[in-house]
């Protein structure tokens, strides 16, 4: 992928960290419209990742920590890792409201050149990433990510899925789009959308033995994320 298209990336999320839970909420300009499909989803998937996790639990690209809430009950122990520092600094905030700091660890950088220690976590929740990376980049991923887990490890994945409204939309399925903040500075970012058999051919294609469990999000419209 272009250094530069990434760079432009990785501002856009720094910038985006502030106002980022509004995706999840409904609010702001570019999505109000659609504010009781995007509650309505996030209430699904809350739903999903409430029933998610157990031991020490990995959030790969954990943004603001918007999920914690839902599976810190099951855990004993957390780790969250993100490239952007101000979606990182969001999720030590909301770690710090929710009492769980003593229990957290926080790693920020790119996944693929963080130390993660092998073999060390229970289960991984990985949402919003897959779909910003280039093939290439989806098995290093996989590689490192079955190289950190322990055997019985599990894994959910929370990601933007390419429903119907999209395709009549005639949106594009991968490539690069455009992002506007509430303020109206735009940025260009890599995105593309799966389908669930996208996911399971993901997972078989690179020889997943550990429970794996896949949760397609339409939280996200073509507009944001």
């Amino acid at each position: 992928m272009d250094e530069q298209l990434v760079q432009e990336m990785l501002l856009y999320y720094d910038e985006r960290a502030e106002e980022y839970d509004d995706v999840y909420r409904g609010a702001g300009p570019a999505i109000r419209r659609y504010a009781d499909q995007y509650q309505r989803n996030t209430a699904e998937v809350c739903e999903f990742v409430a029933g998610f996790g157990h031991g020490h639990l990995i959030d790969v690209a954990c943004g603001t920590g918007f999920w914690v809430p839902h599976y810190a009950r099951n855990c004993e122990r957390f780790t969250f890792v993100d490239q952007s520092e101000g979606m990182l600094a969001g999720c030590r905030r909301r770690i710090e409201g929710l009492g769980l700091t003593d229990m957290s660890c926080f790693v920020q950088g790119n996944v693929f050149e963080v130390t993660l220690e092998p073999a060390t976590y229970d289960c991984a929740l990985v949402g919003f990433l897959l779909s910003h990376f280039a093939p290439e980049q989806e098995d290093a991923f996989f590689a490192k990510l079955k190289d950190i887990l322990k055997p019985s490890a599990q894994v959910m994945i929370v990601d933007s899925y390419w429903s119907e409204r999209r395709q009549a939309g005639g949106k594009k399925r991968e490539g690069e789009q455009a992002r506007i903040l509430n303020d109206g500075r735009a940025f260009t970012i890599y995105k593309k959308y799966f389908s669930e058999s996208d996911i399971e051919e993901m997972l078989t294609r690179r020889n997943y033995s550990a429970p794996l469990r896949s949760c397609l999000s339409r939280v996200k419209r073509e507009g944001a994320g």
